[in-house]
């Protein structure tokens, strides 16, 4: 933001800018940019700290030096002048407006509806007004919402309440209040998606569900890049977040992408999707990935973790290991009799024999040794020892608390066997993204009198009919496969 001009001075990127090089001591005062902006008193309160007013400036003219590859200080002689300009314009215009008891009677004289300049100062300082008569940090984010929900979308007053709403959310004072005193990384993340539609954490301040509904009707820039900010904030780091075993990890961390993806506001975020490929790549560190591949006795699951894995990360020399491991695995000795256990029927073999076949075609290893690794695997096929038995899998009736969660919505599951699910009824807006042959991560959950089971799977779609989806299944989970396997072998 490079202001020249009055109006330049009061508009919505400006104040962005502001809050952004004086956070900290937006933080130390407990006050947004919109009160340093529109509030005499401020004003008054950063002269007296003529130190501080310089170094806000003066960070600001650094910022648009670099842009504009003019002096520094010809930048802060232009920003002093538009400063005190408009401090005096506040000044006059405060003068003058008459004290208004509510957001409600403020509105309904037309404060909020300004055309020109002077008016937009105006509902600037009237709303300033009511921000400094509520201490708490929720009740100014309430007065937001009022305003987003009353205005006009699109006006400078809605794009104020946008603005402040926003730096609400990322003050690290106001985060104990909407998001909860003892709000970790797992709360925050689940928030940020509830936030952006997907389901909201229970117990979510009823301020953050206004909001969730105002972002299915309006458009709100600002504040939805705070969610996007908060979240990337909450990603950021190595710590673990879900499980202190990898396995673990690795499958909570599949189940946020997944979450991730089925959010509109976060897709095509760089920030996010950086903070989530660098998660990633901490599974190509000896430490997280050996315990991983000590978890698969069969060598085909160790190579679908590996070449999962290498679709996850863009790191060049994580992703350099990860073709020596799957190159190693395709040359071990006991890969004929390893490949899969002895339990596996031959239904299930072809299931994963497809599965890594399918992943080595579609993982971007360089040419010409992705070739050798397909050749090498076909070769390594014809030899293996086939199971010797004949179908094996059992049908199994789906009972009312049986159920598929794709994308976070819940459907009943109608039968299942070691290898496949069919599931419904789906609605046409979820079957229309359900082509044969796409592939999505499915939780699933087996309650019957016999069994109880909760897993996590990588599914393929085979057919979609009248609202069932009938899919192809793998968990990788070690000990999970051995209880499905004697559940149906019982």
């Amino acid at each position: 933001m490079f202001c020249e001009t009055a109006a330049d001075t009061f508009a919505d990127p400006a104040r962005e800018l502001i809050f952004q090089v004086a956070r900290g001591y937006l933080e130390r005062q407990g006050i947004t940019a919109t009160d340093l902006l529109f509030d005499p008193a401020q004003h008054r309160v950063l002269l007296n700290d003529g130190a501080r007013f310089q170094e806000i400036l003066q960070r600001i003219a650094l910022l648009q030096g670099q842009h504009t590859k003019r002096p520094v200080s010809e930048r802060m002689k232009e920003l002093t002048a538009i400063a005190e300009a408009a401090m005096q314009r506040v000044e006059t215009v405060a003068a003058t407006l008459p004290a208004y008891p509510g957001f409600a009677e403020a509105n309904q004289q037309g404060v909020f509806s300004g055309r020109n300049l002077d008016e937009w100062v105006r509902g600037g300082v009237a709303f300033t007004r009511l921000l400094a008569k509520n201490a708490a940090w929720d009740a100014r984010a309430k007065l937001c919402l009022d305003m987003l929900e009353h205005v006009t979308p699109g006006s400078e007053c809605h794009s104020l309440a946008d603005q402040t709403l926003a730096e609400i959310l990322r003050l690290q004072p106001a985060a104990p209040v909407l998001f909860g005193e003892n709000a970790n990384r797992r709360r925050m993340i689940a928030v940020c998606i509830g936030l952006a539609g997907g389901e909201m954490p229970a117990e979510s301040h009823a301020l953050l569900r206004r909001l969730r509904s105002l972002f299915a009707s309006q458009d709100l820039p600002r504040c939805t890049e705070a969610v996007r900010a908060r979240l990337a904030e909450m990603l950021n780091g190595t710590a673990t977040l879900y499980h202190s075993e990898p396995h673990g990890e690795w499958q909570a961390m599949l189940e946020l992408k997944q979450k991730l993806q089925d959010v509109q506001m976060f897709a095509g975020d760089e920030a996010i999707s950086a903070s989530m490929t660098r998660r990633f790549t901490r599974f190509a560190s000896p430490d997280l990935l050996n315990p991983i591949l000590a978890r698969e006795t069969e060598i085909s699951r160790k190579l679908l973790f590996l070449l999962r894995l290498y679709r996850e990360i863009e790191d060049g020399n994580a992703r350099f290991e990860l073709q020596g491991i799957v190159t190693h695995y395709m040359d071990h000795r006991d890969f004929k009799t390893q490949f899969v256990g002895p339990q596996t029927g031959r239904e299930e073999f072809g299931t994963i024999a497809a599965a890594v076949s399918s992943a080595l075609a579609e993982v971007d290893i360089p040419e010409p040794r992705k070739s050798r690794l397909q050749e090498q695997f076909r070769n390594q096929l014809a030899s293996v020892v086939k199971p010797a038995g004949t179908r094996s899998s059992q049908r199994g009736t789906g009972g009312p608390k049986d159920a598929v969660i794709v994308r976070g919505l819940r459907m009943g599951l109608r039968n299942w066997s070691p290898v496949g699910l069919l599931f419904g009824p789906a609605s046409p807006a979820v079957t229309a993204k359900l082509a044969v042959g796409s592939k999505l991560s499915v939780a699933v959950e087996i309650r019957n009198s016999l069994v109880t089971l909760d897993f996590t799977a990588e599914a393929e779609v085979l057919r979609v009919s009248d609202g069932l989806v009938a899919a192809r299944y793998v968990c990788s989970d070690i000990p999970t496969q051995q209880r499905i396997k004697a559940y149906f072998g019982g």
